[in-house]
């Protein structure tokens, strides 16, 4: 089932929690997208105004990006060159980002994402070069 997992789009979705007087508590246990679990999670924050992050693609890694904290606009190319635009402004959301798929993220101040991926890191498994990238849009038009 690996595969239909990998030929999907991004997409945004809700996190579960419990939400009470003394706080609220988001999760995320979503072994149908992870079947391995979380392998590795990140976190990036202090990003200077007008300033983005990402910019790079996979070539087999998922990740869920999470805005933990303020607000943050991804911009996702796929492969097939669409374009996908979510705004992540509550820790209760998510966005889901299969391989092959072009990432840029935007900041408001005191903004922090939380980065989510079912494989450990691999220098090997990114694409960087974003004129290769549109090299792929091409090929899968």
């Amino acid at each position: 089932m690996r595969e239909s997992i990998i030929a999907q789009v991004p997409y945004q979705f809700t996190l579960p929690g419990n939400f009470g007087g003394t706080g609220n508590l988001h999760f995320w246990e979503n072994l149908d997208l992870f079947p391995e679990g979380i392998q590795r999670c990140f976190w990036i924050s202090n990003v200077q105004e007008g300033e983005t992050r990402g910019n790079h693609a996979h070539w087999k890694e998922s990740q869920v990006i999470v805005a933990v904290a303020g607000k943050i606009q991804l911009e996702i190319h796929s492969s097939e060159g669409r374009v996908f635009e979510f705004e992540l402004d509550s820790p209760g959301q998510g966005v889901f980002i299969p391989p092959l798929n072009w990432l840029v993220a935007r900041f408001a101040p005191n903004s922090v994402l939380l980065g989510m991926s079912d494989r450990a890191f691999s220098e090997d498994d990114y694409i960087r070069d974003l004129d290769y990238f549109g090299k792929l849009q091409k090929r899968n038009k």
